[in-house]
C-alpha cells in the first residue's frame, strides 16, 4: 500500500490535484449565493448550516437546487477530470488510490472548510458526487432513499443518515456480485463508502441527538 502511495504522488501534477480537490469541496457555495442573493448569511438561518436543505428555508427553491448540484459538481467533477487525464497513464490500483484521495479530501474541504474556520456542512450533496462518480446506478438507489425517507418524515437529516447507512451495504453487494462488467468496483471503493458513511454520522452527531430527543426542524 505504502509503495502504491509513494508511486502515484510520483507524478508531480497528482499532488496539484489533490490539494485543488480540498480547497475546490471547500468552497461555500450556500453561503455564497445566499449572499449574493440578498438573503444575508445562511448560518444564521433556520439550522444553521449551509447545505441546499437550509438555503431551501430561505424560500428560494431555485438557490436551493442551485446549491445542491454545485456541492455535487464540486466532488464529481475533479474526479471526473482526474479520470480522463490519468484513465491512461496510471495502473489501475493507482488511479483508485487517487479517486480515494480525491474523494476524502473534497468531502473533508466541504465538512471543515478553511473558509469558514474550518467549519462547513454535513456533506451529503459532496458524497452524493462520489457516489455517482464510483456507480451511478447505487448513487440513484441512494439517492432514492433519501427520498422516500425524506418525504415519509419530513427531516431532511434522518433521510440522509438512512441512505448514508444502507449505502456501504449496498455497494459491497455490487462488489461481492459483479455480475455485469460495468458495475465492476474494488474493495478499496467499499472502503471509500464506508469512511464516507462515518464522517457523515460523526457530523450528525448534534442532528442525532435532536432526533432522539424529537426536537429535530423538519423541512
Amino acid at each position: 500500500m505504502i509503495a502504491n502511495i509513494i508511486e502515484l504522488f510520483s507524478h508531480h501534477q497528482v499532488i496539484l490535484y489533490v490539494i485543488c480537490s480540498f480547497f475546490v469541496g471547500a468552497i461555500p457555495f450556500g453561503l455564497i449565493l445566499t449572499k449574493i442573493s440578498g438573503y444575508g448569511d445562511i448560518r444564521k438561518i433556520g439550522s444553521g448550516n449551509i447545505g441546499a436543505t437550509n438555503v431551501l428555508r430561505t424560500g428560494n427553491k431555485l438557490l436551493a437546487i442551485l446549491t445542491l448540484f454545485l456541492d455535487i459538481s464540486k466532488s464529481f467533477i475533479i474526479l471526473y477530470l482526474v479520470k480522463i487525464n490519468y484513465e491512461l497513464i496510471l495502473q489501475e490500483n493507482l488511479l483508485i488510490y487517487l479517486y480515494v484521495f480525491i474523494s476524502l479530501l473534497s468531502l473533508l474541504g466541504h465538512m471543515f472548510s478553511p473558509f469558514l474556520s474550518f467549519k462547513g456542512g454535513k456533506g451529503i450533496a459532496t458524497a452524493a458526487g462520489i457516489l455517482f462518480f464510483i456507480n451511478w446506478i447505487i448513487a440513484v438507489f441512494t439517492l432514492f432513499i433519501w427520498l422516500i425517507t425524506v418525504i415519509r418524515f419530513k427531516t431532511s437529516s434522518l433521510g440522509a443518515l438512512s441512505a448514508s447507512f444502507i449505502s456501504p451495504f449496498l455497494f459491497w453487494f455490487l462488489y461481492k456480485s459483479n455480475f455485469i462488467e460495468y458495475t465492476k468496483i474494488s474493495v478499496l471503493e467499499v472502503y471509500l463508502v464506508l469512511l464516507i458513511t462515518i464522517l457523515i454520522w460523526i457530523k450528525h452527531i448534534p442532528n442525532i441527538k435532536r432526533l432522539i430527543r424529537g426536537t429535530e426542524s423538519k423541512i
